[in-house]
């Protein structure tokens, strides 16, 4: 396979790129993938039957997510000594027949580099929640997610990793990881329950990492979801958001990881996730520090990688955010919502929007508009009281998990501010109320121009106006006014916030 002549079609050089577990040729146009005959114990693919199954299972798996990469298999054969693709003679060996992409397209790349804007990190959050939704869910599946099969790949790691004590672990940490992990498996067995119950246990991905993410400048590609292992990839969404959060924090990217959290959270409204995130952001960076520990041997540089693994894992275990809450007041295209998105990456705060626990609520997408006359249909008095009650009752199991909360609403009304003020009150966090303002001809323009989740347009605009109830009321130490017609320094922005909260 390493001949260009091989291949049926017209091939200038094969590249080989080996992994532990499969040989993949890049012929420029198709990448071929050819399954090794190992078993590691939680993989087996020592049998051409067995190789057959697993490509089959990976072009399943992964046309969820990429039909446009995974083409489909491809049979080896031995005609008189001589091997062809698809050609005569008995099928000796099977490959996976994939779209080739271009590695500068990966993720982990691309934000190295600066090329991604922050729009992609939110089409991604959108992507992985859609997919969430669709991913396939019945009693067999969601048991994945009870606490004692949860256990089985959390003990697995530690009885892994008990030989490398001292050498990439320091037995400290490995004590208190194994503590923690165990004991909130006991002490939240009625969450994960409950989890299950409400059907967030899924076939995910499984191996959501950003080395398997590509981005063309058009298009998202998500690949290499796990096949060869059911317990890897049946497992509460939760898991698959931790994995994908964990790695961009541990490649620097924390702005980034929050823009994605929070884009998943807008469509999916699983805000319950939070309640676990931490348990598996430490779960999903101390299995990579368990594979770079296995590198050991055979990789000098594996134990440095495995060492920064293990102490992120030990931080996500002691660090404590102080919460906070801000609440967004203006009106429509007055750039609420572009601050509330740049300042909760910037923040590190879980962003609950309006527009979508309004229509999350009424059983509806997001992404669905609803061009209602202003005040009617999903935007009548009581439906707008519904929604930000809820907003409220989100932010309060949000802030009791230890995270800040930023409100994206108009919060136009004198009751509605009241609503947050009081909830600061009643659990001692700090709040504060940020007032977009701009002229009325760039209100306009901007709402021409909009592209969002958002129903506002400027046909309602004049009609807001009329109603919004100016805040007037609220002292001055909790209003920062925020003049959105110029670009301005967020930078100068965060430092005033934390300034008031201090």
């Amino acid at each position: 396979m390493l001949d260009p002549s091989f291949y049926p079609h017209e091939v200038e050089k094969v590249e080989l790129v080996e992994t532990h577990i499969s040989w993949v040729f890049l012929t420029g146009l198709y990448a071929y993938k050819v399954k090794k005959a190992v078993d590691y114990g939680f993989l087996d693919f020592t049998t051409l039957a067995k190789r057959k199954f697993f490509v089959k299972e990976e072009l399943r798996l992964n046309r969820r997510l990429s039909p446009e990469v995974y083409l489909g298999m491809v049979e080896i054969r031995e005609n008189e000594g001589r091997f062809s693709l698809e050609g005569e003679g008995e099928t000796v060996e099977v490959a996976l027949k994939m779209r080739e992409l271009k590695r500068d397209w990966r993720l982990d790349l691309l934000l190295k580099e600066r090329l991604l804007t922050p729009q992609v990190m939110e089409l991604l959050g959108r992507r992985i929640a859609l997919f969430h939704q669709e991913a396939a869910n019945d009693p067999y599946i969601s048991s994945f997610g009870e606490p004692e099969k949860v256990m089985v790949n959390i003990k697995e790691n530690f009885d892994q990793t008990e030989q490398f004590i001292d050498l990439t672990i320091p037995r400290t940490w490995y004590d208190l990881l194994k503590d923690y992990s165990f004991g909130f498996l006991r002490d939240q067995r009625d969450l994960f329950f409950k989890r299950v119950r409400e059907g967030f246990v899924r076939e995910g991905h499984g191996d959501l990492h950003t080395e398997n993410i590509y981005w063309d400048g058009e298009k998202l590609y998500i690949l290499d979801c796990i096949e060869f292992n059911e317990r890897f990839r049946y497992q509460d969404n939760a898991s698959d958001v931790a994995f994908l959060t964990m790695d961009l924090e541990a490649k620097g990217f924390e702005k980034e990881s929050w823009r994605f959290l929070n884009s998943y959270l807008e469509i999916s409204g699983d805000f319950a996730l939070l309640k676990l995130l931490k348990f598996y952001k430490i779960y999903r960076a101390y299995v990579r520090g368990k594979i770079e520990s296995f590198k050991l041997t055979v990789d000098q540089e594996a134990k440095g990688r495995a060492c920064n693994y293990f102490e992120m894992a030990f931080n996500y275990l002691k660090t404590k955010r102080n919460p906070f809450l801000l609440a967004t007041c203006g009106l429509i295209g007055s750039g609420k919502t572009t601050l509330a998105k740049e300042l909760a990456s910037r923040l590190g705060a879980i962003l609950v929007r309006s527009d979508s626990i309004r229509k999350l609520s009424l059983g509806l997408r997001p992404s669905e508009h609803r061009f209602e006359p202003f005040g009617e249909g999903i935007y009548s008095s009581g439906i707008t009281e519904r929604t930000y009650k809820l907003m409220i009752e989100i932010a309060r199991e949000v802030i009791k998990d230890g995270y800040p909360v930023i409100l994206d609403g108009s919060f136009s009304k004198k009751w509605q501010r009241n609503l947050v003020r009081e909830l600061g009150s009643e659990l001692q966090v700090p709040y504060l109320f940020l007032y977009t303002k701009c002229p009325y001809e760039l209100l306009l323009e901007r709402l021409k121009e909009r592209q969002d989740i958002s129903d506002g347009r400027p046909e309602i605009l004049d009609d807001q106006i009329k109603a919004f109830e100016i805040p007037d009321e609220l002292l001055q130490e909790f209003l920062l006014e925020v003049d959105t017609q110029k670009p301005f320094d967020y930078e100068v922005l965060v430092g005033k916030i934390k300034e008031r909260f201090l």
